[in-house]
């Protein structure tokens, strides 16, 4: 199937594009310099799939940005197309292909950015998943984005060598699956081995057991995390920016973010706040300051 999701535009492709590749999970996804793509699990796009206990083979898109019409051309490979919509959806949300870039560069102005030290079409790229999205801030807490990687590409392989392998080889079951773990994998795989302190070990398979129960598709279930031991609020609203793409998030604690802040208290001081609903986005601003 192929299909195209249009863009509002500005639309700063490079910006969301160096996002996708500096996370990309190997064997998972790959973003090349107009492309996304990425192998995922059907089952949660379709309500149909949900009595199903044994895992489908891995579906798959590719997301071809052409800038000059402004559209994205999609390649879909899925079981059932009765999902397709909703996966395009959720490609939508991950590239933010959709917003309404004068009302958010009005918003940052309201909170004080310059006209000038505004990045042009500036986006909020996100990770396929909510849960993903914990799993990545669990991993990633107190190392560099490329050490998380590291750590992801090595336990995702790890995860799936360990599957059990029924009526076919393991080798072709390892084609076949090659989406992102669910939470039953990440809750019952062995953490020990992995290069992090103990109690974080923990917390991703207590994370796993968690989402079992507890789908992370509402706000209300992302924020009931915070009483699970090892999930502060960094994570919470990590995982409600990049998760779940909301809006109107500010991540307070945030190292970058507080140093961004003092370094222009003094000649453009900026006041989060005054950007709602769309405080997310002055986030991304300040990332993106910190990183020019």
């Amino acid at each position: 199937m192929i299909t195209h999701i249009n863009v509002t535009q500005p639309y700063n492709w490079a910006m969301v594009q160096a996002f996708l590749a500096r996370r990309a999970i190997a064997g998972v996804e790959t973003s090349g310099p107009l492309s996304y793509a990425r192998y995922f699990d059907e089952r949660p796009f379709y309500s149909e799939y949900t009595c199903l206990e044994s895992a489908l083979p891995s579906s798959w898109f590719c997301a071809t940005y052409d800038p000059d019409l402004a559209r994205f051309t999609v390649e879909l490979r899925l079981h059932s197309q009765a999902c397709a919509d909703a996966v395009l959806a959720n490609i939508t949300r991950v590239l933010d292909a959709h917003q309404d870039m004068p009302v958010i560069n009005k918003a940052l102005l309201n909170a004080g950015f310059a006209p000038d030290s505004l990045t042009h079409g500036i986006r909020l790229p996100a990770t396929w998943s909510p849960f993903e999205a914990l799993v990545r801030a669990i991993v990633g807490q107190q190392i560099s984005v490329t050490g998380a990687v590291n750590i992801l590409n090595r336990w995702v392989g790890d995860i799936r060598s360990d599957e059990p392998v029924t009526g076919i080889s393991a080798s072709s079951r390892a084609l076949q699956q090659l989406h992102f773990p669910n939470p039953h994998e990440i809750a019952a795989f062995d953490t020990s081995s992995l290069p992090m302190p103990k109690a974080r070990q923990l917390t991703l398979n207590v994370a796993g057991t968690f989402a079992q129960n507890n789908a992370l598709s509402t706000v209300d279930n992302v924020q009931a995390l915070l009483a699970l031991k090892g999930i502060g609020p960094w994570t919470v609203n990590y995982v409600l920016m990049r998760g779940l793409s909301v809006p109107d998030v500010f991540l307070h604690n945030d190292l970058v973010v507080k140093n961004q802040l003092k370094h222009l208290a003094s000649f453009s001081p900026i006041s989060p706040e005054l950007a709602s609903p769309w405080q997310s986005y002055v986030c991304i601003q300040l990332w993106e300051h910190a990183n020019t």
